[in-house]
C-alpha cells in the first residue's frame, strides 16, 4: 500500500492522490495531467491516450496535435483546461493549472482532493513566476536541486551572449543553432531584429513555431529550407539555421559555426562556453536554479514536500529544504514499483 498522498513512481509518473498521475501512466489511475511536451515528460503517452482522460493546457494540446498529426484532434479524452481556470474531475477532485514559465503551455498542477487536501506538482518551472499555486503537499522538480547549481548570471546576460556570438560568427559564414523545444522558440524571439540574414528551419519546426504565433508568442518568421529564399541563403552561406527535435544534425559541420543552447549550466559564473572558434555553448535555460527552486517551494506554502528523485538531486534538495525552510518537511520520492 502506498502511504503518501503524493509521490513519484518508478516509471516517473507523478502521483497526486489515488486517481491522478502527471506526465506518465499508472494502471488504475483514470486521469493523467500533461504538464508540457518535452520528451522526458511524455512517458507512455500513447498508452495513456487509450486508457485515461488526459488534461492539459490548450497550448500543449495544440503542440501535440501539430507534432503527431494523427487522431489527437478528434479524441474526446484529450481535454483542454485553460490556465488560471478550474475543472472538476469525475472523482470530485478539483484541478487547476497555472503557468510554469518553462515553455509554451507548460503548467503547475494543483489538485484539491475530495477530502480537501490540496496537492500539487511543480512540473518543470522557471523562476521567478508571477503566479505560484498554493498547496499543502507538493512534488517538486529537482533538476537543479543541488547546492552546486547556482547561476551567478542572469538570463538577460545569457541572451545577450547568444546575440553577440551569433552576430560575430555570421561575419565568418553561417550559424547553426541547436536547442530543445521551447528553448528554440526563445532563441528565435531573442534573435528577432538582431540579425539581418534569413533564419532557416525544417517544416516540422516551422509547424511548431506557427502554434507559438497563434497563441500570442512574438517570434519572427522562419524560411523553409526548400523555399526559394532558403535555397538562395544556403547557396550564399549567409543564414542562421535552427535545429530542434527531429532535425538531423550531421557528425561533421563542413562550413559555419555551431551554437548549442543548453538548458544545463555551462558554468555557474558565465553563460557562454567557447569550445573552439567554430563551436560555442550558451546556457539559455528555462529552469529555476537551486536558489530559485527553494524560493518556489517556500512560495507554494506547502508543508509536506516530495522531491522528484527520478533522475538526480532529490536527496540533496530534500536535505536543503529541511535545513533552510522552517516548518517544512521534505523527503525524496520513493520511485516505487506500480503494476504494469
Amino acid at each position: 500500500m502506498r502511504d503518501r498522498t503524493v509521490d513519484v513512481f518508478e516509471t516517473g509518473a507523478v502521483c497526486l492522490g489515488i486517481k491522478t498521475v502527471c506526465d506518465g501512466y499508472a494502471r488504475g489511475y483514470p486521469f493523467r495531467i500533461q504538464t508540457h511536451i518535452h520528451d522526458d515528460h511524455m512517458r507512455d503517452f500513447d498508452r495513456s491516450k487509450g486508457l485515461q482522460d488526459l488534461f492539459m493546457s490548450p497550448e500543449t494540446r495544440a503542440l501535440l496535435i501539430a507534432e503527431r498529426n494523427a487522431d489527437l484532434e478528434y479524441r474526446d479524452n484529450l481535454i483542454s483546461v485553460s490556465q488560471g481556470s478550474g475543472r472538476e474531475l469525475d472523482d470530485g477532485s478539483r484541478l487547476s493549472l497555472l503557468p510554469s514559465g518553462h515553455m509554451l503551455g507548460s503548467c503547475q498542477v494543483a489538485l484539491v482532493l475530495p477530502d480537501g487536501i490540496r496537492c500539487g506538482y511543480s512540473g518543470d518551472f522557471a523562476w521567478p513566476l508571477d503566479d505560484v499555486m498554493q498547496v499543502d503537499e507538493l512534488v517538486v522538480d529537482s533538476t537543479y536541486g543541488s547546492p552546486r547549481s547556482i547561476r551567478r548570471y542572469t538570463q538577460g546576460e545569457a541572451e545577450a551572449s547568444l546575440v553577440e556570438t551569433v552576430c560575430e560568427r555570421l561575419r565568418h559564414g553561417s550559424v547553426h543553432i541547436k536547442a530543445h523545444r521551447g528553448t528554440v522558440e526563445r532563441v528565435l524571439h531573442v534573435l528577432e531584429g538582431n540579425v539581418s540574414v534569413p533564419i532557416l528551419a525544417s517544416a516540422n519546426l516551422i509547424r511548431e513555431v506557427v502554434v507559438y504565433q497563434e497563441h500570442g508568442f512574438a517570434v519572427g518568421a522562419l524560411q523553409a529550407l526548400d523555399s526559394p529564399a532558403g535555397r538562395s541563403a544556403l547557396k550564399e552561406r549567409s543564414y542562421v539555421r535552427l535545429y530542434s527535435k527531429g532535425d538531423g544534425f550531421g557528425n561533421e559541420l563542413i562550413e559555419g559555426t555551431t551554437v548549442t543552447c543548453s538548458a544545463f549550466m555551462v558554468d555557474t559564473n558565465h553563460p557562454l562556453l567557447k569550445i573552439s572558434e567554430r563551436a560555442y555553448r550558451v546556457a539559455l535555460s528555462n529552469h529555476a536554479d537551486f536558489e530559485g527552486t527553494l524560493a518556489y517551494v517556500e512560495a507554494t506554502g506547502a508543508k509536506t514536500i516530495v522531491t522528484d528523485n527520478t533522475k538526480n538531486h532529490g536527496y540533496e534538495l530534500a536535505i536543503a529544504i529541511n535545513s533552510r525552510l522552517p516548518g517544512v518537511h521534505a523527503v525524496p520520492s520513493t520511485n516505487s514499483i506500480v503494476l504494469p
